[in-house]
């Protein structure tokens, strides 16, 4: 596995997660036992357009950043990073929870370890 990879495979779950937001809002909040309104429908829609933005993103970042993909991974670690914590944090509080809170807190914390790990190899 190297750097490349670990952007592609981030891009895929982006992706994913984006098109639950955007087409399936009420299942992908309903399963992270969040009670759906028409603003959080509004809302949801656009964390999933901002999702599917960010898989296009991070699809290309390997391409587009040549020599600087290493500082790029690092980036990306740290907004992961920062992800895993508030989603274990509303885990802990009891905001969220379910299937797509547990999965995507899993799936956050080990894309924080793949771009940390693999940005320092690349240097």
């Amino acid at each position: 596995m190297n750097l490349k990879l670990v952007f592609r495979i981030n891009a895929a779950i982006f992706l994913i997660n984006g098109a639950g937001l955007l087409f399936a809002t009420s299942m992908f909040f309903g399963m992270a036992g969040l009670t759906m309104s028409p603003s959080l429908g509004t809302v949801g829609q656009f964390v999933g357009v901002t999702f599917i933005f960010l898989a296009l993103l991070s699809w290309r970042i390997p391409e587009v950043a040549e020599n600087s993909i290493s500082a790029l991974g690092q980036l990306f670690g740290i907004g992961s990073a920062l992800w895993t914590l508030i989603v274990l944090y509303h885990i802990v509080s009891g905001q969220i929870a379910g299937p797509t809170a547990y999965i995507n807190v899993a799936l956050l914390a080990i894309f924080t370890a793949l771009f940390f790990m693999y940005s320092r190899e690349q240097n």
